[in-house]
């Protein structure tokens, strides 16, 4: 990933292009490809973080790979959304649910939550965009390091899947020295291209990248918005 392709990007977004792409070949072709790399990444008996769980639909599948024999922790900060997590997923004892929000600092943040409780950002102050539709609430959630929980809890992951909506490098920057731990085999994320160039961050993919190598990680774009990194 270099300034040249995020540029392309922005412009064909801006143009339209972007968008007729996705609306042919997204849900079909992208994120196939990320669960095909997912699949590849989660064995038996892993413990797997899901970073932006929302409803579960990806933590259901990471219970059913790892089987009893691993654990599956789940974080999602938005009430309703977690709600419907914990539903999802009470049939799997070896899923822990949290409802905590993993980035770059330990505390409370203000969320803006819709009334649907399905899109959420964080209140404008701390870098999120406002939503404006009607319905919106402001809620307070905790937030946690991914650091901090990790040495909370002394389980360490072996895989983590990341879906943050343009808070990818911060849940990175949060996780300080479980990066570099051996164990810690795979991170896969979605990179929120147009949500990082809103926050005046469009070079955050170049930063990710480079911050996985100095870790011993080899990434690779599984898609267009998509990383797969692996040791």
């Amino acid at each position: 990933m270099n300034r040249f392709v995020i540029k392309a990007r922005s412009l064909a977004r801006q143009s339209g292009l972007k968008r007729l792409y996705y609306s042919i070949f997204r849900q079909r072709d992208s994120e196939k490809k990320f669960r095909t790399a997912l699949v590849s990444a989660v064995r038996p008996g892993d413990v797997v973080w899901d970073i932006g769980a929302n409803h579960g639909v990806y933590t259901r599948q990471f219970c059913e790979w790892t089987g009893p024999g691993g654990r599956v922790f789940a974080f999602e900060p938005v009430p309703g959304s977690f709600e419907i997590l914990r539903q999802k997923t009470s049939s799997f004892p070896w899923c822990y649910n949290e409802q905590v929000a993993i980035g770059d600092e330990d505390g409370e943040v203000p969320f803006a939550v819709s009334s649907e409780d399905y899109m959420s950002s964080l209140a404008k102050g701390r870098g999120y965009a406002q939503d404006e539709h009607q319905g919106v609430a402001t809620v307070m959630v905790q937030v946690m390091r991914g650091e901090t929980y990790w040495k909370r809890s002394g389980v360490t992951p072996n895989v983590i899947k990341i879906d943050v909506e343009g808070f990818e490098e911060e849940v990175l920057l949060g996780m300080g020295g479980l990066l570099a731990v051996p164990e810690l085999r795979a991170v896969l994320m979605e990179v929120h291209f147009e949500v990082l160039e809103t926050r005046h961050r469009a070079d955050a993919p170049i930063r990710i990248e480079k911050l996985l190598r100095t870790k011993g990680f080899v990434p690779k774009w599984v898609d267009a918005s998509h990383i797969a990194a692996s040791r």
